[in-house]
């Protein structure tokens, strides 16, 4: 019988739990932007919904601004707290996009726990996210106003740029853990294979596997209970990435 193992994460988590995501759709698998919308700025326009080269699923939102222009979700949040904003994108240069959340209080009027924006990370620091090639990850946090009722969850993008992204988050700080442990413990896999890689998973996920030197081999979306074909792999070491679009863990397996 074959021995299973509890999955070990190598890598930061990269979103939060099950109900506690603040933002709907964060991953855009819907198919369509809904219930993100063109703004904040007068005359913005949508970003396109792809279904090719997501960051997990099938659907990222892009870019290709020839104005400036940006997206955003508006959030319930309570006032004083400290909420995080994750997400991962990629942008055609260090100018190409940037995050530009703002919490408001009950009349939807801006308001500030900073001087400036050049000391809101929500604002990205007054600065632009660095270019970034491949899907890359971003994550910062900032204390609400007192009065701050809501967050628009927002990003800009900039003329003559490309940008991508996916898997938005927005959560209170301290929310995270328990149920991405609860995801990490319960998926299991056989660390030793030979035609097929046995995985036990909670929920559909992303996997994908890699030689040791980080070079992408096989990639399934993987319903529970299935499996995935490794007949092609030649022996050797590997690595399996599982991501259910709000947590990714990984987990060394031996080709035999």
């Amino acid at each position: 019988m074959k021995k299973f193992y509890s999955l070990v994460a190598v890598a930061a988590l990269s979103t939060l739990s099950f109900g506690q995501n603040l933002v709907v759709n964060s991953g855009f698998e819907t198919g369509s932007l809904s219930p993100w919308a063109a703004g904040t700025g007068s005359g913005y326009t949508e970003p396109t919904v792809s279904n090719t080269g997501a960051h997990s699923g099938t659907y990222s939102a892009i870019y290709n601004a020839t104005a400036t222009t940006g997206f955003f979700q508006n959030v319930a949040v309570t006032g004083a707290k400290t909420y995080v904003i994750e997400f991962w994108y990629k942008a055609s240069s260090a100018s190409a996009a940037r995050i530009w959340s703002i919490y408001k209080n009950a009349a939807g009027t801006a308001v500030y726990t900073t001087t400036d924006a050049t000391t809101d990370t929500f604002r990205s620091l007054n600065k632009y996210l660095p270019a970034a090639a491949e899907w890359t990850k971003y994550t910062v946090e900032m204390p609400a106003h007192a009065d701050a009722k809501s967050l628009d969850v927002a990003f800009r993008a900039y003329g003559g740029q490309s940008s991508s992204f996916d898997d938005i988050l927005a959560y209170e700080k301290g929310t995270l853990a328990i149920s991405d442990v609860d995801f990490k413990n319960k998926v299991k896999m056989n660390t030793l294979i030979t035609d097929k890689l046995v995985i036990d998973l909670p929920v559909k996920s992303t996997v994908n596997i890699y030689t040791v030197d980080g070079k992408l081999v096989s990639s399934n979306r993987v319903e529970v209970g299935s499996s995935i074909n490794t007949q092609s792999l030649s022996k050797g070491v590997y690595l399996v990435s599982v991501d259910n679009g709000t947590t990714k863990v990984t987990q060394k397996v031996v080709k035999k």
